[in-house]
């Protein structure tokens, strides 16, 4: 379990806010330096704690229509449709619900043609109802993380179960991976090496 202190979860803060945020601003709002905010972000990055840098578009300057898609389906039929509607193009977020009507709500964004015509391009078997709802205005808020101290639990890049203890850190290809043991490092560096060399392989003969 890695801890994340005060400091990291006020970098997050600023970042949630403002991914644009410099690190300079940031080390001035935090009392710290430019380089402190880099390591803490970069090392955020390689845990995963980060995943990506975004911008917050506002749909309704471009002129493209936002609803919310409501999908009322029997239980076993939620995890189809929800894998049917994750690819595609016009929905944004979907959530799926744990209530005893089992559904899948889901925003979703585009020209209201393509959107009305979502329900004609997923397979309705053992849905109940469809509802598509134009949305108004939309009012939204930060969400901001508490600013306390955390932990994060590792999964282990080989086995995939959750790493007890210190982990085992390894770079392939300057990227960084985290094993239970040595191991499933040593099993992983061997699997890596060898689809590393069947790619190199395969490129050289194309």
């Amino acid at each position: 379990m890695i801890e994340l202190d005060n400091l990291d979860v006020k970098i997050l803060a600023h970042l949630q806010s403002n991914s644009k945020e410099s690190f300079q601003e940031i080390a001035k709002c935090c009392l710290t330096s430019v380089p402190t905010v880099k390591s803490r972000v970069d090392r955020m990055l390689e845990l995963g704690v980060i995943s990506k840098f975004t911008i917050d578009i506002d749909n309704s300057k471009l002129g493209i229509t936002e609803a919310i898609l409501l999908v009322n389906a029997k239980p076993g039929a939620i995890s189809r449709i929800t894998e049917e509607l994750r690819v595609l193009e016009e929905v944004k977020e979907l959530y799926v619900t744990s209530d005893s009507d089992t559904a899948i709500v889901s925003r979703v964004a585009g020209d209201m043609r393509r959107i009305l015509a979502i329900q004609e391009r997923i397979n309705l078997t053992d849905v109940n109802n469809i509802r598509i709802l134009s949305v108004k205005n939309a009012f939204t808020k930060d969400s901001t993380i508490p600013l306390a101290s955390s932990s994060i639990t590792l999964t282990c890049s080989y086995c995939d179960k959750k790493v007890v203890g210190d982990a085992v850190k390894k770079k392939f290809d300057d990227k960084g991976y985290f094993f239970c043991c040595t191991t499933c490092q040593g099993e992983f560096e061997k699997k890596y090496t060898k689809l590393s060399a069947n790619a190199a392989s395969e490129k050289v003969k194309s």
